[in-house]
């Protein structure tokens, strides 16, 4: 019980560190963005590279917090009929929810890690700025992804003794 917990507050403390990270992603993509912005229309000499800058921060951004967000539950959900079942029901659809996202995840992270794999093999390094390899952003996905289904385990580990026990109901306009 005790590796359980400490399991959870880890992947809860790297959750953290995730959305600080994705959130840093973002703060320099809004930088980067308007300073492109202001370079191209006030000097007429844009910064180089900003798509692909762009982009491979998209990437982080919204990988990597993708765990955090499943751990406070802020995925959107829609339980106008679900919040209807008994309580056992509606643990039933959300550990089945967990499930669908558990193989889903997996398989994003298991197919981007082998691209990820494939492209490090290559050799490859990003076009505008080619002193940097390309692979390290390919492992964000696969990185996201994992704990994502990770934090999905847990979850539906928790569900097993609320479906024994009837489970909590969900009201109606709560997130669940």
């Amino acid at each position: 019980m005790k590796i359980a917990r400490a399991l959870e507050t880890g992947l809860g403390r790297a959750e953290k560190v995730l959305l600080l990270i994705a959130v840093g992603m973002l703060w320099v993509m809004v930088f980067w963005g308007t300073s492109h912005t202001v370079a191209r229309y006030l000097f007429a000499s844009p910064i180089r590279g900003t798509g692909e800058a762009s982009q491979l921060l998209m990437a982080g951004v919204a990988l990597l917090c993708l765990g955090y967000v499943q751990s406070v539950k802020s995925h959107i959900s829609v339980n106008i009929l679900v919040a209807r079942y008994p309580a056992r029901v509606q643990a039933i659809i959300s550990l089945v929810g967990l499930l669908l996202t558990i193989v889903v995840f997996a398989l994003i992270a298991w197919q981007s890690t082998l691209k990820a794999v494939q492209i490090l093999e290559q050799g490859r390094m990003l076009y505008n700025f080619p002193t940097i390899p390309a692979w390290p952003f390919r492992l964000m996905v696969p990185f996201g992804a994992s704990i994502l289904c990770l934090e999905s385990i847990i979850q539906g580990v928790h569900l097993f003794p609320e479906i024994k026990r009837g489970g909590k109901m969900i009201k109606e306009g709560t997130p669940g």
